[in-house]
């Protein structure tokens, strides 16, 4: 049987945070990351209706001030990057 890799705390403790703090400000998100293949780099998805409203640089602002807030800043050099996207961006479409 594989062995499933836990996430590092860092990245529950940082996906938390965005649902919470994206909540409470009326967005509603769904986050997931995945390691960036040969580095201990990770990326983070956060998609989210309501970005659709947002240009791309209010939903960049908006997530890494969370993400400043919540990480240590060497868990924040572990970030490679953080997309946000719609739902029909994360589709594609």
């Amino acid at each position: 049987m594989a062995k499933v890799k836990k996430a590092p705390a860092f990245l529950t403790q940082l996906k938390s945070a965005l649902v919470d703090a994206l909540q409470a400000n009326g967005i509603q998100a769904k986050v997931d990351a995945e390691p960036v293949p040969t580095t201990r780099l990770y990326r983070v998805i956060v998609v989210a209706p309501r970005f659709e409203a947002m240009t791309h640089s209010e939903r960049q602002s908006l997530v890494w001030r969370i993400a400043e807030r919540t990480l240590s800043p060497d868990d924040q050099l572990r970030i490679s990057m953080i997309l946000t996207l719609t739902r029909d961006e994360a589709q594609g479409k």
